[in-house]
């Protein structure tokens, strides 16, 4: 009877530890493919900060870049923060409308 038990414990102690070391195996995936998203989004954004500098660089005549040298940053900074907020818009409600999706089904 007390073999019996033991034998049951450990089972169930086997279990939970499978279990936990599962949902700690995701966890570990899931963010770490998020942090080298995130490492990678951040590449692409530099780059292409550079390119949107180049351009307005060339747009604006070379006399008003000396006389307001931070003009195309100021410009660069504008467009990509409308970009952004653009985007976090877009993504915040296509999240909301999965999770409403995910609560009716």
């Amino acid at each position: 009877m007390i073999q019996k038990l033991k034998s049951e414990i450990l089972e169930k102690t086997k279990h939970h530890a499978k279990e936990k070391t599962y949902f700690l195996q995701s966890q570990f995936k899931q963010h770490s493919s998020t942090a080298i998203i995130a490492a990678l989004s951040f590449v692409i954004a530099l780059v292409w900060k550079d390119l949107i500098i180049k351009i307005i660089d060339n747009i604006i005549k070379p006399h008003i870049i000396q006389k307001y040298p931070y003009l195309s940053e100021l410009i660069t900074a504008v467009v990509v923060t409308l970009f952004a907020i653009i985007t976090m818009t877009l993504v915040s409600r296509w999240n909301k409308a999965e999770e409403k999706n995910n609560r009716v089904n």
